[in-house]
């Protein structure tokens, strides 16, 4: 009786048994995907000089290859563009999502609801290389990390990273996130003459973020007094992997190896290439033959891309703003946000490239060499630009073009200022182009203060009220002393049937006073445009 008893609980536990093995199978069975990835654990690597672009040692270069997380990098180069283009600040904080806090180690481990400010996020990644950093970075600009991989994957195009696809932030596995030793070596080179000013991050040795300290991944950062950090990366389907460069002496290499079994063997060999072909590096000036195109900010239009050695030209179109940034930008400075009006039937030339953002337009002769005059020509459209927006797009417009601080991007071989220097009286631009409140616009009525004709102005920004000017114009005179010397005024114009708000100084004597001033408005990273009233 005490077995018959027992039988049918013994029945139960074993069902129990079957349907937890069943489930097992079931879930592993459909996780597969996402982990069955080709092992292309093969060693790969590549050194480049960064001044002259010569390769010096390449090793199945073009082989392809997963960058782990080496993929943090172009995660880095997208988000140094937002704060080049003053999308963001370092000071800016980020809120951390449920997808991001359910990443897998190694990761800072952040609550879902918290905030980060983009500095640590940064240090994060390049130190500790938290991949849900990563993720709070990409749903942060793009909204979500699949529209961040598909901006990664055209900004790499727009480089030139002909064989390069990302699929995530933060390079966890992926069958369909591949890459090449080549391809990111033109990457490590991109970073350092695009992003000089946020280069050092790559070589923070430690990040203290709560109790808590955490040490770089890199053991080879710092050797011989050269190398960089950059960034490492390990999957168990690519082995160990490095994207780092050395410095030194006046010269520069870009050192990429990939596919080791340990971290010790692959840093063991960077240390021979480095030491190897770092002194057979260029002394000097960076050629124009090693110079990255970079991919231009949000609002103009579509531009042909000059890549190293192509096969066929690169288009690129317009990035803009994501809808719920778009929003809260605009109500950050007191506006509503209007419904964007998309054009109609336009289709990009080539569709794999068509989220990136794209090169800035060639400025006028400033004297430059004519070999770096020469680049800038067969970089230049082959055909007249169209707008990537409606003109009627005033707040959209103002939002990406005069919203950003920051300097556009240097086109080849030049560095700009922070706010396009126009001549005298040059203060209009084609009907037919995105408005830039900065320079466009009909007056609509003068502030009395307004300036005597013939003087020169310098104007920080435009605002769609009267009192976000006047904060503008407060916030850059406590930022800039010298400029209390000088008298302030608020424009109004109107375009389209909106009314806008120009915050400018008045009172400088000449256009180099006025240049100056713009210079130590660039510093304390806030735009500047100089002009003659």
């Amino acid at each position: 009786m005490a077995s018959q008893a027992k039988s049918p609980w013994r029945a139960v536990f074993v069902r129990a048994i079957a349907a937890f093995i069943v489930s097992l199978a079931v879930l592993a069975h459909t996780a597969a995907p996402a982990h069955a990835i080709e092992n292309l654990r093969k060693y790969a690597g590549i050194v480049v000089d960064a001044k002259s672009g010569k390769v010096l040692y390449e090793e199945a270069a073009d082989s392809r290859r997963y960058p782990a997380s080496v993929a943090k990098v172009m995660t880095l180069y997208v988000l140094f563009q937002e704060l080049s283009s003053g999308n963001l600040k370092l000071s800016t904080k980020m809120t951390v999502s449920r997808h991001a806090a359910a990443a897998v180690p190694t990761k800072l481990g952040l609550r879902a609801g918290s905030t980060i400010t983009v500095e640590d996020a940064i240090k994060s990644l390049v130190t500790l290389s938290a991949n849900d950093m990563a993720r709070v970075i990409a749903e942060h600009i793009s909204g979500s990390e699949e529209k961040f991989a598909e901006r990664m994957t055209a900004t790499a195009r727009a480089l030139g990273m002909r064989n390069t696809t990302y699929r995530n932030a933060s390079g966890l596995p992926d069958g369909g996130q591949i890459t090449t030793v080549r391809d990111q070596a033109i990457l490590g080179i991109a970073v350092y003459q695009h992003f000089s000013n946020y280069y050092e991050f790559f070589q923070t040795k430690s990040f203290s973020y709560g109790r808590k300290t955490y040490g770089n991944h890199n053991r080879v950062l710092g050797y011989m007094g050269a190398v960089d950090g950059i960034k490492t990366g390990y999957i168990n389907a690519a082995g160990s992997n490095l994207l780092t460069a050395a410095r030194k002496d006046n010269r520069h290499i870009v050192v990429v190896a990939f596919g080791f079994n340990s971290a010790g063997s692959r840093d063991q060999k960077v240390r021979d290439l480095v030491a190897s072909y770092l002194p057979k590096g260029r002394q000097g000036n960076y050629l124009q033959t090693a110079m990255i195109p970079q991919p231009g900010r949000q609002g103009s239009a579509n531009v042909q891309v000059a890549v190293a050695q192509p096969t066929r030209p690169v288009f690129v179109s317009p990035m803009p703003l994501p809808g719920f940034r778009l929003a809260q930008l605009v109500a950050a400075n007191g506006a509503q946000a209007q419904p964007r009006a998309m054009p109609v039937a336009i289709q990009p030339p080539v569709t794999v490239a068509s989220t990136a953002p794209f090169p800035a337009p060639m400025p006028a002769d400033l004297g430059l060499q004519p070999a770096v005059q020469a680049a800038n020509t067969l970089a230049a459209p082959s055909q007249a630009p169209q707008p990537a927006y409606p003109s009627q797009d005033v707040i959209g417009a103002w939002l990406s073009e005069t919203y950003s601080l920051g300097a556009p991007p240097a086109a080849l071989g030049q560095t700009p200022a922070s706010a396009p220097l126009l001549p005298p009286g040059n203060v209009e631009q084609g009907g037919s182009q995105p408005i830039d409140l900065m320079t466009s616009g009909s007056i609509g009525a003068v502030a009395a203060a307004a300036p005597q004709p013939g003087g020169w102005i310098v104007q920080i920004g435009a605002a769609p009220t009267e009192e976000n000017a006047r904060g503008l114009l407060s916030d850059a005179a406590g930022k800039v002393t010298n400029l209390s010397d000088f008298r302030s005024y608020v424009e109004r114009f109107d375009k389209n049937g909106q009314t806008f708000f120009r915050a400018r100084f008045v009172g400088f004597g000449d256009r180099d006073d006025a240049t100056n001033m713009c210079n130590a408005l660039k510093q304390q990273n806030l735009s500047c445009l100089a002009m003659q009233g």
